[in-house]
This record gives C-alpha cells, sequence and structure tokens, in this order.
C-alpha cells in the first residue's frame, strides 16, 4: 500500500499520512509529492492507493486547491478524515542561531498564522513564502549566504533538516487545528452510520433557491458542520456551495435529504462518506 501526500518530508501533512497509515492497519510506504493537485493525480493514475490533503484550517479556513479539486477536476472521493494540532515554531541553521535574523520563511497558511509574533519579535525581518513548511525548513538549513534565514515549521522538520528551534508554539491561536482526508478511488458516496458526508451543489440564479436548498437540511434535523461557497471559475457570480453533513446516525434520512438536494440542484456531487480518525 502506498499513500501519497503534500510533501517534502517533515510537513504536517506526512504527519496526517502516518495516522491514517495506522488506522488502516496495514503496513505502505509514504510518497511526499510537490502539490496538492499531484496528489489527486497519483491517485487517480493508480502511483498511490491513497492520497493525503489538507481541507480546512481553523484560522485561515478551507484549503482551496483541495476544495476545487474534488469539486471540478476529479473523480475522486473522502474515505477519512483527521484533525491534528498544528504547533508552529521558529528554527534556524545551528551555525547561525547567534546571529540576527533577517529573513523568516514557510508556507503561506503558516506565516499568516504566525503573524503577530512575526510583527512583535523579528519586525525587520523579510517575510518570504514557501511551497510547504517542510522546503522552508530546507532553506533555511541549505542557506550558506550571509543573511541569516529563519524557518516557520513544525519540531520534526527541525529533526529532519537539523535546525536549531528558537521559539516554540508562536502560532496566534494556540488551539490552531487543521483537518486532513484520505482520498480513494472507491466511491465511498452512500451513506453510513456514526460518519459525515460531504457534497457540493449548485442551484438557479434565483431568489431564494439556496434557501430552499438549506431548507432541506433542516427539514431532516441534519447538522451541518461546513458550509462555504467557491466561484464555478465559469462567469462572475457564479457559486457552488460545499456542505459538510456531520456524524449521523439516521441513514435513511441522510439518502431521503440527498436525493431531494439532487432533484432541486442544476449541479450535484457526492464527495464521499467517511468518518473521523481520532488522533
Amino acid at each position: 500500500m502506498n499513500i501519497a501526500y503534500l510533501g517534502p518530508r517533515g510537513t504536517f501533512s506526512e504527519q496526517a499520512a502516518e495516522r491514517f497509515m495506522r488506522s488502516i492497519g496495514q503496513q505502505g510506504s509514504l510518497s511526499p509529492l510537490a502539490s496538492i493537485e499531484d496528489v489527486f493525480e497519483a491517485v487517480e493514475t493508480g502511483k498511490a492507493d491513497y492520497g493525503v490533503v489538507p481541507i480546512e484550517n481553523s484560522i485561515e479556513g478551507g484549503v482551496n486547491a483541495t476544495i476545487d479539486t474534488l469539486t471540478f477536476d476529479s473523480d475522486l472521493f473522502i474515505s477519512r478524515q483527521l484533525t491534528l494540532p498544528i504547533a508552529q515554531n521558529l528554527m534556524v541553521s545551528k551555525k547561525n542561531n547567534d546571529r540576527k535574523i533577517t529573513k523568516i520563511i514557510s508556507h503561506p497558511q503558516a506565516l499568516a498564522q504566525c503573524r503577530k509574533f512575526i510583527n512583535r519579535t523579528y519586525p525587520d525581518a523579510i517575510a518570504e513564502v514557501t511551497s510547504s513548511t517542510a522546503e522552508a525548513a530546507r532553506i533555511a538549513a541549505a542557506c550558506e549566504s550571509d543573511e541569516v534565514i529563519a524557518a516557520i515549521g513544525p519540531k520534526n522538520s527541525a529533526d529532519i533538516y537539523d535546525l536549531e528551534i528558537l521559539n516554540e508554539n508562536i502560532q496566534e491561536n494556540k488551539n490552531n487545528m487543521t483537518q486532513f482526508v484520505l482520498l480513494t478511488k472507491t466511491d465511498t458516496s452512500a451513506p453510513k452510520v456514526g460518519c459525515s458526508t460531504s457534497v457540493v451543489f449548485s442551484t438557479k440564479d434565483k431568489p431564494g433557491e439556496l434557501y430552499r436548498v438549506l431548507g432541506i437540511f433542516a427539514i431532516w434535523d441534519l447538522n451541518l458542520t461546513r458550509i462555504l461557497s467557491r466561484p464555478t471559475k465559469n462567469r462572475q457570480g457564479e457559486y457552488v456551495f460545499f456542505i459538510e453533513i456531520s456524524e449521523y446516525e439516521d441513514v435513511a434520512d441522510v439518502s431521503e435529504a440527498l436525493e431531494m438536494i439532487r432533484r432541486k440542484t442544476i449541479f450535484f456531487k457526492n464527495l464521499g462518506t467517511y468518518y473521523t480518525v481520532k488522533v
């Protein structure tokens, strides 16, 4: 079994992939890939059995690349989800730990999560975006110039790239969490007891259409834990709506509600039914 994830090594996605692997209960390998789109492609082409991508952060919100690819560009399904606590740390090469930091680099979400710390503690440092927190750690470790580059990322990146952690838990919200999903080619759309189901749909451009569709969930007393909109990319002002029905018990109610929504919308896609892996 092979699980592809958003790499490189040392990312929070790798931590999520390791936990998903344990939840499946099989031995296998993990393959770090360069982008979220690459993870989708690996599963779709059979290069990987599963894929792991982030879908939402408690501070920065939905991960648009994941949501848009699921909606418009992929036939994959969600099979499991888990939520990881995210602790960000500032780290530098051990040979530079006593010099002034001139640049701080990381993934854009990590920089956003630590914006107040950066402005307060290193106001003169330049903030620069990298493709991942682990890539930031790799660059900081490899830097041979006179400037001192600090990376923001998880502790295991410091271990992998032999960096020294100068400041721990620098994110603004100590309850910072990221939700990850496990992708599969297997159709998981059928509702199951104790699981959650995600769907995406669009409505006619008429007054009250979205209200009427959301009312269907209320009629069947279904709890929605995620609702967001994304542009269709076809025309200004056209949107699709991404909905999660959380951990229900009555499968018949969910099935009936989804069938009614399918009939009342102009676009409908079931993204899968999945249970939550406990961390």
